[in-house]
């Protein structure tokens, strides 16, 4: 019986696993969007990141 806790706890953290990386995702293209979203309103500024190699 205590297997099958394990088993079930296993199959809950795969599914939420991936649930919290979709969400990290989809949270990193919101905020970059807002983020460029806020630059455009002052384009005499600088505000954009610089560029990694």
């Amino acid at each position: 019986m205590n297997t099958n806790v394990n088993d079930d706890f296993d199959e809950l953290e795969a599914m939420f696993g991936q649930e919290d990386s979709d969400l990290s995702k989809m949270e990193k293209i919101v905020l970059t969007q807002n983020l460029e979203g806020f630059a455009s309103c002052f384009p005499d500024w600088d505000l954009h990141p610089p560029v990694g190699k």
